[in-house]
This record gives structure tokens, C-alpha cells and sequence, in this order.
């Protein structure tokens, strides 16, 4: 019966979608929660649960598109560098898609999967910039996230005290464990799928909650630092050290752009007093025993140990060996996505695990260097539109703390692409947060075309 709640849940979305997509993306958001419960609840755990959000969002994008064609004209005229990234990224997965369909069966349904997987970040930029009309309306969909997320992220703490509710824990009949040294870590997953799962939206909580902090007039928001700090909670549970490390690139990332842009400390001063205050209280915390077991502090404390080293094998390690595998026309878009072993009976799902070599399996030498050029051309727009928003400006941190949120999100996909490439929305959410980013230009960018008339 939930099921069938659900799924008319997801049909009058659609129906909202279209005639007001910025109200269903909202919807969407709640949905993307709401699906890993239902799924776990469902008698047969099926995956269509999972996907069928994408299906949402790919409504959402095209009455979005139907409805804003002056306003993507305008932004790309605006922004050509971001229109000549999608281009070249198309160039990249090209090479890829045709060997799919020849060598595979069933090829079709891996290019499929893969153009999912790789264009729908770019439609989560673009319904960003369309979103976000102001600030004001940026800030009101990171609030949603964290409220709806932060209300699921309870769960966490139910299956840490051993709660007996329905719908906690991993999916049917698995069990996550970690081991580290001689001790074994229970991962916490709550009402998500997976561990991975709630580790990414309880680092977004943090990241988004900091960011909200930070937007107070009257200084800093006490609701919304103990919410970043029970999000931290959750990521220390999670026992996930890709996640872990995300909040730790916000705020590095954040600092360094700060200091590129010469924001006066003045401005930048609630980041410090964020982090310091966060390490404080996580301090107290995990040094309570009879609050969090040794065994999950002792594994975080890891990622300052051995966090480091272990990237750089996982990454390096891995391209040599796909490379050495997959040779340099690599093996075909899809071929180590994730959830490939459900739509094709060609590939069995690859084993790179970081992003960077899955690139390399999926399109190829040329197909990576065509990638890297798009990076660089939507980098370029990045920055430009950095140096568009004048530097006093009151949005001007704001547009910095959104822009680190995306370089926390590809530090993590460096290191581990699953959450992202088997789950469209997921990145489709980050690449909205950087259309959010590169919007704030933009009345900054009209002021200077009509002054230069």
C-alpha cells in the first residue's frame, strides 16, 4: 500500500511540475528521501522505487526549458564558455556511446544509463540558474533540503540506540560493516538506502546549514549551527571518510576563495567561528564513551592518518589498472556505472570505484582529454562569473560558500563516483547549488551590458 501511496505521490508531482516546476522541484526534494523508506518497506525492494524520481526531475527540466527559452538564450549569451562545455562534453561521451552499442548487448540501455548519468548534472545547472530568481529564493530551497533531510536524519540516531522501527538499517538481508585495525563498525544508514546515501545528504546538511548561518543579519543562527553540528554527528555514524571530509573541503575551499577575492574578514569571520565551534562541541561529544563507541571515533580519526594515502592508491591505482585493462578506447559509456548489471547483460559492473578511472574505463583516453577541456571551460565560466559579482557585495561570500559546496561534492566523487552515477538526482541537486552560484552574476551582469549602451 505504501508503494502505491508513493508512486501517486510521484504522479501528482509530474502533474505539479508542469504547470509550476519550481514548486515540484521542492517536491523532488522530499520524494528523494521519501523513496529509500518506501523501497526498504516494499516487498520486493525494487529498484524502480530508486529511479523512478529521475523521472520527476526529467519532467521538471523540460517544462522548465518549455517555459524559460528567453531566460537560457540570455544565459548563455551571457555565458558562452558553460555552453561550450556542454558541447565538448557531448564530443567526450560520444566515442563511448558508439562502442556500447557495438560491442555490447543490450548496448543501447548502457548508453542510455551513461547519457543519464553524465548530462543530467548539466540539466541540474541550468534548472539552478532558472531557479533562483534572487537569493531569497536560493536560500529558501537549501532550508527545505535541510529541514526535510534534518527530520530524516532522526533515524540515524534510532538505529545507532537500536530503535525498533520500521524501514532502519541497510536494505534486506545486508549488513554494513567496516573494519578497522581489530574493531568492527557498525555503518549507520537510518531510513537511507545506504550509509553512503545518508552520509552525502548529512554532509550537504552541514555544508548547506553553514552556509545558512552564515546569511543571518543579526550574526550567526544558533538553529542552524546545532544543525550542521548534528549533521556532523550523522557523518561520524555514517563511518563513511569520503563524507567525512566534506565539510573539511567546504571550509577549506571557502577560505581559499575568500582569500583569492580579498573578502574582508569582517564578512568571512562567521566561518571560523563555525568550524571552531563545531570542533569543540565534537570534541565533547566524541569524547563521551557512552555516547558514541570508540570504534566509530577511532575510524574518523583515521582520515587524518591514512585518509590521504588511501585516495591517492584508490585514484592512481586505479587508472593504471584500467588503463592497463580497458586499454586507450576504454570500454564504453555505462560500462562502470553504477547499476549497469540491470539494463545490459554485457558489462558486469566495473570495478573503479573513484571517478577519475571510471572516466577512464567509460570513454577512453580522448574521451578524458575531451572531458578535462570541458572542465576547464565551465571552470572559466565559474570564475568569471566570480569576478561579475562585485566584491563588496553582500551576496558575494554567499556565491563562494555555493561554488565550495560543488568543489566538496568532486573531491568526493573523486574517491568514490557510486552515489553520484547509479543516482542522477543526487548530482543533479549539487549542479543546482552551482547554477545557484553562477545566477547571482547575473542582475550584476545586466547592470554592466546596459551601462556600456
Amino acid at each position: 500500500m505504501i508503494t502505491y501511496g508513493y508512486f501517486a505521490l510521484l504522479g501528482l508531482s509530474c502533474l505539479l511540475a508542469l504547470s509550476n516546476w519550481r514548486k515540484a522541484v521542492y517536491a523532488a526534494i522530499a520524494l528523494d528521501f521519501l523513496r529509500d523508506p518506501v523501497r526498504k518497506l516494499d516487498q520486493g525492494e525494487s529498484v524502480l522505487i530508486t529511479v523512478s524520481v529521475l523521472g520527476l526531475w526529467g519532467v521538471i527540466m523540460i517544462s522548465a526549458w518549455g517555459k524559460s527559452q528567453q531566460e537560457i538564450h540570455e544565459f548563455f549569451r551571457f555565458n558562452p564558455r558553460l555552453l561550450q562545455a556542454f558541447r565538448l562534453l557531448l564530443l567526450a561521451i560520444l566515442p563511448g556511446c558508439v562502442i556500447s552499442l557495438i560491442f555490447y548487448s543490450g548496448g543501447y540501455r548502457l548508453v542510455a544509463l551513461g547519457l543519464v548519468s553524465y548530462l543530467a548534472p548539466f540539466a541540474g545547472v541550468l534548472l539552478g540558474v532558472l531557479f533562483a530568481k534572487d537569493p531569497v529564493q536560493m536560500e529558501r530551497v537549501l532550508r527545505f533540503y535541510c529541514v526535510v533531510n534534518g527530520i530524516a536524519l532522526t533515524s540515524v540516531i534510532a538505529e545507532y540506540t537500536k530503535v525498533d522501527l520500521p524501514a532502519l538499517g541497510g536494505m534486506r538481508d545486508m549488513n554494513w560493516i567496516r573494519y578497522s585495525g581489530s574493531e568492527i563498525v557498525n555503518l549507520i544508514g537510518g531510513f537511507y538506502r545506504s550509509p553512503d546515501i545518508m552520509g552525502l545528504h548529512a554532509a550537504q546538511v552541514v555544508m548547506f546549514s553553514m552556509i545558512l548561518a552564515t546569511r543571518r543579519n543579526q550574526g550567526l543562527s544558533i538553529g542552524w549551527l546545532a544543525l550542521a553540528l548534528f549533521g556532523s554527528l550523522c557523518l561520524l555514524l555514517s563511518g563513511r571518510r569520503k563524507m567525512l571530509g566534506m565539510p573539511l573541503v567546504f571550509m577549506a575551499a571557502t577560505a581559499f576563495f575568500c582569500y583569492l577575492r580579498g573578502i574582508r574578514y569582517t564578512q568571512f569571520a562567521a566561518m571560523p567561528v563555525i568550524a571552531l565551534s563545531a570542533a569543540a562541541a565534537g570534541v565533547y561529544l566524541v569524547g563521551t564513551d557512552d555516547f558514541v563507541a570508540d570504534e566509530y571515533t577511532n575510524f574518523a580519526s583515521t582520515l587524518f592518518t591514512d585518509g590521504v594515502s588511501r585516495s591517492q592508491e584508490i585514484v592512481a591505482g586505479s587508472v593504471a589498472g584500467t588503463l592497463s585493462q580497458s586499454g586507450v578506447i576504454g570500454s564504453g559509456i555505462g560500462s562502470a556505472t553504477q547499476g549497469a548489471y540491470h539494463v545490459s547483460d554485457g558489462p558486469k559492473m566495473g570495478w573503479q570505484e573513484d571517478g577519475v578511472s571510471r572516466l577512464f574505463k567509460e570513454l577512453g583516453i580522448i574521451g578524458v582529454v575531451l572531458a578535462a577541456f570541458a572542465i576547464t571551460s565551465a571552470i572559466r565560466a565559474v570564475t568569471l562569473a566570480v569576478r561579475r559579482t562585485p566584491r563588496a557585495s553582500l551576496h558575494s561570500l554567499f556565491q563562494l560558500m555555493l561554488i565550495a559546496v560543488v568543489v566538496a561534492n568532486a573531491a568526493s566523487f573523486m574517491i568514490s563516483h557510486q552515489q553520484y552515477s547509479g543516482d542522477p538526482p543526487s548530482a543533479i541537486i549539487v549542479l543546482m547549488v552551482l547554477g545557484m552560484g553562477l545566477s547571482v552574476a547575473i542582475p550584476y551582469q545586466k547592470v554592466r551590458r546596459m551601462s556600456k549602451r
